[in-house]
């Protein structure tokens, strides 16, 4: 303001001292701009980048250029810091080239008094390394050309009936799995790099369900050219959204509830289940799609070709059923231990039992005999998965809770999701003529 008021201080107050799980998409909205003010403040300042430690401090301090400005210069420790600092600045404005001197000259002194709380020169390369080749966005073109590929392949197969389809799989088994050796490397790295488990925000639950997505196909469908196209086309496509700009990749430090070993062990069986049964409803969707292209001239490949998908489809979705239902025992363990209850009703342990007994149920559905065909597991595979989206995604950004992200306000649905809703409803109606017409 012209008084030199901080024009954001009322609402940031206000929002900064309401319970969490009632801020509202403003109320989150209002500290995330706080937070890069205060940064943009701290940068300008010249007090953002701290370099320097301060020589047999307890606590380990280190202090920016603009701090040391600051400092009463009868310090001796700062009095050497403000040389350091001198030197690379002048070297940088009088003598560019020299100036590589004037920071191993800080880099000496950084390591001399704070090698204890720095980084080892291995985990630095590491992250450069993590920087510079990009892993997650190469792997996404890598997903993306496979995807194309196998599906041609597959669809060219399963209609042609073609003698080579072993040799196909085999050959698509190994492409896939440099893929997901790259995607193991890049997440070890992650991990390293960020000495926690790479699966505590947005982005990195992302890349990781891509990950146990490419972990199911190369366990379940390595034999099966139609699941190994599954499993691609869904890396493909998580990685896709992972690499969208509301999607942050900055590795950042833990919030104090999630510096817990229970990270590890519980996020990732929640997180880890949802790309088991995404598998399954994209092999649900493959084998509806197939359904609408069969004829009575190639019945027999498509049944053969639906059966094989069904069974791998059916093996994935008990893998990420027993992995979900383990992951929400476990944490209302961690509740427990973070906010005193096992169970609360929260709009996320609700959502993670919804997803349990549906999948359930989807899976006892054999044993019902209006429910036991093939059209019917596939069309429940496929739809069930709306309940691990409104679980992974709706909670976080529609509704309020310990669990969300940015809820509260009414968020607009995209248009894509509504698009692709009626897609998959155009194509198991379409499915369920032929099923009806043809294949039974």
């Amino acid at each position: 303001t012209s008084d030199g008021q901080y024009k954001l201080k009322d609402f940031v107050r206000r929002s900064q001292t309401m319970n969490p799980k009632d801020q509202g998409t403003f109320d989150k909205a209002i500290i995330k701009l706080d937070e890069r003010i205060n940064i943009a403040n701290m940068i300008f300042s010249g007090r953002m980048f701290r370099l320097f430690p301060i020589p047999g401090d307890a606590n380990n301090t280190w202090v920016s250029a603009g701090e040391i400005f600051d400092a009463p210069t009868s310090n001796p420790s700062y009095e050497e810091i403000l040389m350091l600092y001198k030197n690379y600045a002048l070297q940088l404005t009088q003598n560019p080239q020299q100036a590589n001197q004037a920071l191993d000259q800080i880099t000496a002194y950084q390591q001399k008094h704070g090698s204890q709380v720095m980084p080892s020169g291995t985990r630095i390369s590491s992250e450069l390394i993590l920087n510079k080749v990009d892993f997650f966005g190469k792997l996404r073109n890598y997903y993306a050309v496979l995807c194309l590929v196998f599906l041609f392949v597959f669809l060219w197969a399963v209609l042609t009936n073609s003698d080579r389809r072993a040799q196909f799989t085999r050959y698509a088994f190994y492409v896939a799995a440099v893929g997901f050796v790259i995607h193991t490397i890049g997440l070890g790295l992650r991990w390293y790099v960020s000495e926690r488990a790479p699966w505590s925000n947005g982005y990195e639950s992302m890349i990781y369900i891509g990950w146990t997505t490419m972990l199911a196909g190369m366990l379940f469908s390595r034999k099966s050219l139609g699941g190994l196209t599954a499993t691609i086309t869904l890396a493909a496509t998580i990685l896709l959204v992972a690499s969208m700009s509301w999607l942050d990749p900055e590795i950042t430090p833990l919030v104090p509830v999630l510096k817990s070993y229970w990270l590890t062990i519980h996020v990732s069986l929640e997180a880890g289940s949802y790309g088991f049964l995404m598998l399954g409803a994209v092999i649900g969707m493959l084998n509806l799609l197939q359904l609408v292209f069969v004829n009575p001239s190639n019945l027999d490949r498509i049944k053969r070709s639906i059966s094989e998908l069904t069974i791998i489809s059916e093996i994935t979705l008990l893998g990420g059923l027993f992995m979900v239902s383990v992951g929400t025992y476990l944490g209302g363990v961690w509740a427990n231990e973070s906010w005193g209850r096992y169970w609360g009703w929260d709009a996320k342990e609700t959502w993670a039992l919804v997803t349990i007994l549906v999948y359930a149920f989807i899976l006892h559905m054999r044993f019902i005999p209006g429910l036991r065909g093939i059209y019917a597991f596939n069309f429940a595979s496929l739809f069930g998965f709306a309940t691990v989206i409104m679980t992974y995604f709706g909670v976080n950004y529609y509704l309020s809770g310990l669990h969300s992200y940015a809820a509260g306000d009414p968020v607009p649905i995209p248009p894509q999701v509504v698009y692709t809703a009626i897609v998959m409803v155009i194509l198991s109606i379409v499915a369920y003529i032929r099923y009806r017409k043809v294949y039974k």
